[in-house]
């Protein structure tokens, strides 16, 4: 398939939860070497949400090779942008997306996984995330677990400041019935998240700590965030990037947006701030 001149090919990997990791390549084969851009989507999202395949395709015009991919519990199959399978978003935790994104990263980097001639003609060896929401936050934990992963930069776009925003009383509910019921406001479907989720929170309550986790950081980091987030204050974030080594990390403010950068699913144009977005992330990028 070409799109703008730029080629997008489907891949597959077997993740630990026993499902498949479903994802999509996008590179312009006439342009010259380019970086590995791998994007992580938030929560009760997919790679197909939203802004996701506009920025897949921008980046790889401008010379990157990109990865989209859908975390293998979320609950999407292709063609559909609902939870088909809502079995599987139940039993999704936090450490599962980090199991999935290390799989991912460990997959192109030793070459382990089928993909076209012309795409790894084009990758020059590096390795950069991106990661949306929920995603920044799974991109930080699995950076700080794997140092070793051959990520050289590192994009949080909208990141969350935590994964533990339950209230007592919820987790006390949670415990008694096994499972909580969520509302997915966008496809008016109720999800059922499964307690293990809450299990997996609080045994790894430290290695979940977000501020501790971008202290670790080692390699250059940008963050990009609405000015009007409500789901994630800009305070919170403005805390967040004072915990990180501050030659690494720099926070890019976008006005009179919030969480979703001023679109919704399906996205119908760019808005002024995924396009500022896209810019500042594409220059981090040396794009």
């Amino acid at each position: 398939m070409v799109t703008t001149q730029v080629f997008t090919e489907r891949f597959w990997i077997t993740s630990t939860s026993g499902e498949r990791i479903l994802g999509d390549l996008y590179w312009q084969p006439t342009r010259g070497t380019g970086p590995m851009i791998i994007m992580l989507h938030g929560f009760t999202g997919f790679k197909d949400w939203a802004f996701f395949p506009y920025v897949a395709t921008e980046f790889a015009i401008r010379g990157a090779c990109v990865v989209t991919f859908n975390f293998s519990l979320s609950g999407y199959i292709e063609g559909s942008d609902r939870v088909e399978r809502p079995e599987l978003f139940a039993r999704n935790t936090i450490r599962q997306e980090i199991e999935d994104t290390i799989a991912v990263v460990t997959a192109f980097a030793k070459r382990t996984l089928e993909a076209p001639a012309t795409w790894w003609k084009r990758w020059n060896k590096r390795m950069f995330l991106l990661g949306y929401s929920r995603g920044a936050g799974v991109a930080l934990i699995a950076l700080r677990i794997h140092p070793q992963l051959p990520i050289e930069r590192l994009a949080l776009w909208s990141p969350v400041t935590t994964f533990h925003h339950y209230t007592e009383r919820q987790k006390k509910r949670w415990r008694q019935r096994g499972s909580l019921e969520i509302s997915h406001t966008r496809t008016s479907q109720i999800l059922r998240m499964n307690v293990e989720y809450l299990e997996d929170l609080e045994a790894n309550a430290e290695r979940y700590d977000l501020r501790k986790a971008i202290a670790y950081l080692k390699c250059p980091t940008l963050v990009v965030h609405g000015m009007h987030d409500i789901t994630v204050p800009l305070r919170s974030v403005q805390e967040l990037v004072t915990a990180a080594p501050s030659e690494l990390v720099s926070l890019h403010v976008i006005p009179h947006t919030g969480h979703t950068l001023g679109v919704d699913h399906p996205m119908r144009a760019p808005s002024p701030a995924v396009l500022e977005a896209l810019r500042v992330t594409a220059d981090f990028f040396s794009l």
